[in-house]
Parts: C-alpha cells; structure tokens; sequence
C-alpha cells in the first residue's frame, strides 16, 4: 500500500495567514514580501533552516541518489547553488557567522557588460575585524570575477553576525532583495518551512513525520552526534536504495546525524 502523502496545507491551525501555498493564487510573492518586512534573522534561526532543509533532502536522496554537489557543508560553511544564477554560502563560528549571496537578477549582478565596476568591499563595511576569516570562508564558495582566473568572488548582498543576531551595511529588505531570497526557505517557520520542503522534496507524511523530530532533537541536543532511530529507519528504508541510503548517510553525517545502513 501507498504512503499517504495529504494536503500540506490541510492542518491550517499551524500556517499564518500571511502564507499561500506555491501554485494557488499569488505563488511564492506573499511568502518573498512577508520575509522582505521580517528584519534579519539570529544565527541560531538561520542554521536551524539549514539542518532542516539538509534532513528533508537526506530523505530526498535515499530515494532519488542524486548528487549532493550542488550543495553541502564543508567543515562550518553551508553552500548552496540552485544552478538557476543564485549562489549562496554562510561561514559559521562560535561567535557568530558571515553569509554572503549572488543573484544574477540582481541590479548588482557584475557580470552584464553594462554593468558598473565591481565592488566587493562595500558588502562588508563595518564588519568587525574577528569575522574576516569566516567571510573569507564563505566567500571561497562563491564565483570569480573573472572567469577561471581567481581573484575577486562575486557577491551582490551579504550580512555578517558578531553574536547572535545578523546585521549588514544595509537595511534588510535591501539584502533580501539582491538575493537572500533564493534561502527563503531556511528563513521560514518551521511548520511553514516543512510544507515547503515536502513539496521541493516529495515527501510524504511519514517522512515528513521523521524530518521533523530528527530536526527538533537535533537543534535540542548538544551532542556532536545523534542517531537516526530504529522507528525512523523506516522512512529511509522505504524510500531508498542502496546507493540513495549512501547519500543520504552522507548528507546527515554533515550536520551531527548518523545514518546506520547495515545492520
């Protein structure tokens, strides 16, 4: 028998009204404008929507064996590529983070020919001196200025956070708009963000069950690792194959979850 896969948007005491599901009526515009006037984030609430995006698309790889190369952790830097023109990366520290962003629909976007001169610096005015080797962290993740010849990384929106909460040069909405928008998802209320993920992922509710406990006891723990439980081994047996359960080993491994595939 089939898993149930329902309405993500049927249990409507959990959704605010500020949110449309993508597809019926205004699409993705009222959740982009909600976050444009939200303010910037605390890093705690930032990586917390990156560990959930990476559990849902662990189970999206246990299914599909997909590449994880389009993003992924390398040591405390998350980075992401849509490869639809945005790139996104963040340098995580134990005081703080510094995440950086490109979009090629941005006005700042360098690369057209018509484009005014590149510069980098103004991204990071104001940024204390103890986060350079995070932003230069984040930045390695990101496009040259210069095809294959190194130099400058390209970026059209950054923030930075010396503490708990992020801030910038500019005002929010400034940074959101230039790109920060390709993340929206790991900006989003966790009950909202699991919807959206469901529908990215194609997840159904036993595995949407699982991407939420494993995500609520991995941000509760203060273990460098978790374990997957027998009761949630389910989900991934299910869904996967031998390579997809590799994969998505792999992923979990990154953000403190172990995956044990052969027992």
């Amino acid at each position: 028998m089939a898993k149930r896969r329902s309405d993500p948007m049927q249990n409507r005491n959990r959704i605010p009204e500020w949110y449309d599901r993508p597809g019926a009526g205004r699409g993705m515009f009222p959740v982009y404008e909600h976050l444009a006037q939200e303010g910037f984030p605390t890093v705690e609430q930032f990586r917390g929507g990156i560990v959930l995006g990476c559990i849902a698309h662990a189970l999206y790889l246990a299914a599909n064996e997909d590449s994880d190369a389009t993003h992924g952790w390398d040591g405390d830097t998350y980075y992401d590529d849509n490869m639809q023109g945005e790139t996104w990366a963040a340098a995580f520290t134990p005081q703080g983070a510094v995440a950086v962003f490109y979009s090629n629909e941005s006005e700042r976007n360098p690369f057209p020919a018509d484009s005014l001169p590149y510069d980098q610096a103004r991204y990071f005015r104001g940024m204390p001196k103890a986060l350079r080797a995070a932003k230069e962290r984040a930045l390695s993740c990101m496009l040259n200025l210069y095809w294959n010849q190194g130099g400058l990384k390209v970026v059209t929106a950054a923030m930075w956070a010396d503490g708990e909460q992020f801030t910038a040069n500019e005002p929010w909405e400034s940074v959101f708009r230039n790109a920060l928008w390709a993340c929206y998802r790991q900006l989003l209320p966790v009950e909202v963000a699991l919807i959206e993920w469901q529908m990215n992922c194609d997840l159904d509710d036993e595995a949407v069950a699982v991407v939420r406990a494993l995500y609520l006891r991995r941000v509760a723990s203060t273990e460098p690792a978790i374990p997957v439980e027998p009761s949630e081994m389910s989900a991934f047996r299910r869904r996967g194959t031998e390579a997809g359960l590799e994969a998505a080993q792999a992923a979990l491994a990154d953000i403190g979850i172990t995956l044990t595939i052969n027992e």
